[in-house]
């Protein structure tokens, strides 16, 4: 996960997907949501094998915010187009009950810490649809831009910082199916990497429904369930061993 290896990744991805050859959109399209995901997170972080739960540091049930804008075409050789930004980052007090270490500090059991999280993260697809139907079958690969940190204030210690920051290429497919005239959908989207020891994967399932507003507007909502895990050994100041899962809704429009 070292940001010369990933970027030399994602270019040879690029230039390896801008070579070959797939069906595009027969119309253009621009797709947009915003939506909320309730999440139950667990995992561990440290350094060094000194590490601590993030459920003894005060996290559990957080939330983020997630939006996503797409733009699809009817060119065969160019890639289709799909932002997305995550927002999670939460603030918890606690005591610790065991010591562990972060951005090189080491933390004692049994103190008051404070410790904000912060695994925001920002994506950039670039996908080909396969199948344009009742059945969407989109593949790509998505450049995920990762500016996170865990910072853990202790009342015995100085502050200790330890980021997750990079660019991740990751694979990225997504599978859906119509049921045409009900206005109802169900699918499925799976993007994942695995590199060196280090290893994020993140998966989704939907249930949607849309009705046209005017010939050129559909409104519609999809309810789901999220899943994000990651594994991180790479980095010199933090190793982290996280899951986060749990229910989404968000709103759908398409012109």
């Amino acid at each position: 996960m070292k940001h010369k290896k990933t970027r030399n990744l994602i270019l040879a991805a690029c230039l390896a997907s801008a070579c070959g050859t797939a069906w595009g959109d027969t119309i253009f399209g621009l797709y947009g949501g915003v939506g909320h995901w309730y999440i139950d997170l667990q995992g561990d972080v440290g350094q060094n094998g000194a590490t601590t739960t993030l459920n003894d540091l005060g996290f559990e049930n957080e939330n983020s915010n997630v939006f996503w804008l797409a733009l699809e075409h009817p060119i065969p050789v160019i890639p289709n187009l799909r932002l997305m930004h995550s927002t999670i980052s939460a603030t918890e007090s606690s005591i610790t009950s065991q010591s562990f270490i972060i951005g090189g500090v080491p933390i004692d059991a049994q103190v008051q810490v404070l410790t904000d999280i912060d695994l925001s993260h920002t994506d950039a697809t670039f996908y080909y649809e396969l199948l344009d139907n009742w059945v969407t079958f989109d593949l790509g690969i998505t450049a995920r831009f990762l500016e996170g940190y865990v910072e853990v204030q202790s009342e015995l210690s100085q502050p200790a910082r330890a980021t997750l920051e990079g660019v991740l290429p990751m694979a990225y497919a997504n599978l859906q199916l119509d049921f045409p005239g009900s206005g109802w959908r169900v699918g499925a989207t799976a993007q994942g990497i695995t590199y060196r020891g280090d290893k994020m994967t993140d998966a989704s399932v939907r249930l949607g429904y849309s009705f046209e507003v005017t010939p050129l507007l559909d409104i519609g909502v999809n309810v789901g369930y999220r899943v994000l895990t990651l594994r991180a050994e790479k980095f010199d100041d933090l190793y982290a061993d996280a899951k986060m899962s749990g229910t989404f809704a968000e709103l759908v429009l398409h012109f």
